[in-house]
């Protein structure tokens, strides 16, 4: 049987489902991986079948709308959540007929939050109301916690993000709709074609309810909330069990010649300001004593040359964070759990999405201080939430938790749930 795993989105999207993809080759299954055609070097070497999406993922990042929608030229969150949109429809023809392709040769279908709508709209059976069993097994992947709930620890998106409370439920149902909204043209345009209605929210829902999930979080970090549909299944975070990938001689160099640093890069997520966030950096770093490897991806930001500070490129974070001594990041849900699971200190400068939520669940777990916005990062709040990461109490929390999180096989639990619901849909 092929199983067709689709990793629309960025790294933190992608790098999961080559753990479980793995996982799920060793069970006896076909895999292929679809991701962005710039992503392949995330998938090289897993042993699985690698299918590039015919466009890339960084372009439209670095260009145009989806830069004016990530770095934050929008005023407001309704304006950036419609500049996404533009950038997904953009790509809604090109990702609709891969998808497409893909679909009619696989057995059965992983997809994540970017794609749910479209194989849903994909694997609709016959008749105009699209109701119904699948036309072949469909399964959901996620990295956050994004079903609507009154737990505010257990929802990424929340009025009352450290209680539980009616408007909680209600908020995250409401940032469900919009979801919808940003995420459905692909969806869309094959509904049209096929004939088919276009979703109302009530009917996505349903579709969503009724679709076996996996959160691929651990409990540790994610505790589980009683309102959560029956379909969703948490397992542990979803990791490579392999050999890590080797780092860059000059990176092995600069660890080796003297104490652990302090990583920053904020991934995927470009800033307004680089320059000026470049040298608040190099600033803080002196000023503290510490040495720093900065990570000088699509955030854009700059390492001057110094003994005591490394600009990098792409690394392999799970190799490299076991031994910095904090890392700096922009809270997404897969740079969140590689530094959980490296059991080191974190400092989360969240930009968009459920960057906030990580941000605000390490701080309650201890290993992190208050999440600092992008907008109000200064030179001056880097330097506090610094001391308090570089704590004694900092590191010794970090340190249990990435115990508690290694001790899990969060990708072998999912690759059993998906064998177990394959074989009770054959």
């Amino acid at each position: 049987m092929r199983i067709l795993l689709l990793g629309m989105g960025s790294r933190g999207d992608v790098q999961p489902l080559v753990a479980l993809g793995q996982r799920l080759r060793r069970i006896g299954y076909a895999v292929s991986l679809a991701a962005p055609a710039d992503l392949g070097h995330v998938v090289a070497g897993a042993g699985l079948d690698f299918q590039p999406l015919s466009f890339d993922l960084e372009r439209p990042l670095r260009e145009g709308l989806g830069r004016d929608s990530l770095r934050g030229s929008a005023r407001t969150q309704v304006r950036e959540a419609r500049l996404m949109r533009q950038v997904m429809a953009g790509t809604a023809e090109a990702l609709a007929a891969d998808v497409a392709r893909l679909v009619d040769a696989a057995d059965a279908v992983v997809s994540g939050a970017l794609t749910f709508d479209l194989v849903d709209a994909l694997l609709a059976p016959g008749g105009s109301s699209g109701r119904g069993r699948p036309s072949k097994p469909h399964l959901y992947a996620v990295f956050a916690p994004v079903w609507p709930s009154a737990h505010g620890p257990s929802v990424a998106l929340a009025l009352r993000p450290r209680a539980t409370s009616w408007a909680n439920g209600a908020w995250s149902t409401l940032a469900g709709r919009v979801a919808l909204d940003l995420f459905r043209p692909a969806g869309d345009l094959v509904r049209a074609r096929g004939g088919l209605p276009r979703r109302r929210f009530r009917h996505y829902t349903a579709a969503a309810e009724g679709t076996p999930t996996l959160l691929a979080a651990s409990t540790s970090v994610v505790p589980p909330a009683a309102d959560w549909p029956p379909a969703l299944r948490q397992t542990g975070y979803w990791f490579r069990d392999d050999a890590p990938t080797p780092m860059d001689s000059r990176v092995e160099a600069f660890l080796a010649a003297g104490e652990p640093p302090v990583f920053v890069g904020f991934g995927s997520m470009p800033t307004p300001d680089p320059a000026g966030v470049s040298r608040d950096v190099a600033d803080v770093l002196g000023r503290l004593g510490v040495r720093g490897v900065v990570s000088e991806g699509l955030a854009g930001l700059r390492a001057a040359p110094s003994p005591g500070l490394l600009g990098v490129g792409p690394a392999p974070h799970e190799a490299l964070f076991p031994r910095c001594a904090v890392v700096v990041h922009h809270g997404g849900a897969g740079t969140t759990a590689a530094a959980v699971r490296a059991g080191v200190p974190q400092v989360v400068v969240p930009h968009a999405a459920d960057q906030p939520y990580w941000g605000r669940r390490l701080a309650d777990l201890g290993v992190a201080p208050q999440p600092i916005a992008r907008k109000d990062v200064t030179a001056d709040r880097l330097a506090q939430a610094l001391e308090v990461a570089l704590s004694p109490g900092a590191r010794r929390a970090a340190y249990a938790l990435g115990e508690r999180v290694r001790a899990e096989d969060g990708a072998g639990d999912a690759a059993r749930l998906v064998d177990a619901h394959l074989r009770r849909s054959a």
